[in-house]
C-alpha cells in the first residue's frame, strides 16, 4: 500500500543524502563541452539528480538552494490515452464537443446578429 510522497517505499540512499548535506558545485549538474566539441555527461547523472530533487521535496528543501538546475519537463502536459483507434477517436470527439460547447454562447450571438442584419436588408424602405 502506497501512503504518499511523504512516506516513500524506500528511503534515499546515503549518496543522495550526502549530496544534500554537502552539495557539490553547480557545474557538477550540467554537461561539459570539451574543446573538440564532444559533450560529456554531467558528473552527477540525470537519474541521480531526480533522486536528489525528490529527497529535497520530501525534506521540504528547495532544490535550487543546493545548486540543482530547474526541472525540465520534456513530456506533453496532456497525454493522449492509449487504446484502440476507436477509443482514441471517441476521446478526441468528446474533447472537441466540450471545447465547442464552451464557445456556443458567442456563436449563437453571432448567428442572431447575422440573422437580424439579413432581415433588415430584405425589409423594403417604403412603409406601404
Amino acid at each position: 500500500m502506497k501512503i504518499g510522497a511523504k512516506f516513500p517505499s524506500r528511503m534515499p540512499t546515503s549518496y543522495v543524502l550526502k549530496q544534500i548535506a554537502a552539495p557539490p558545485p553547480a557545474a557538477a549538474y550540467h554537461p561539459t563541452t570539451l574543446l573538440d566539441g564532444k559533450v560529456r555527461p554531467p558528473r552527477i547523472s540525470y537519474r541521480d539528480q531526480g533522486r536528489i530533487r525528490k529527497a529535497c521535496r520530501m525534506a521540504g528543501i528547495d532544490p535550487a538552494s543546493i545548486g540543482l538546475p530547474p526541472e525540465v519537463v520534456t513530456y506533453p502536459a496532456v497525454k493522449q490515452p492509449k487504446g484502440s483507434e476507436k477509443e482514441v477517436k471517441k476521446y478526441t470527439r468528446e474533447k472537441n464537443i466540450v471545447e465547442n460547447m464552451a464557445k456556443m454562447d458567442e456563436r449563437i450571438a453571432e448567428w442572431k446578429e447575422e440573422r437580424r442584419k439579413l432581415k433588415e436588408s430584405t425589409k423594403p424602405e417604403l412603409p406601404f
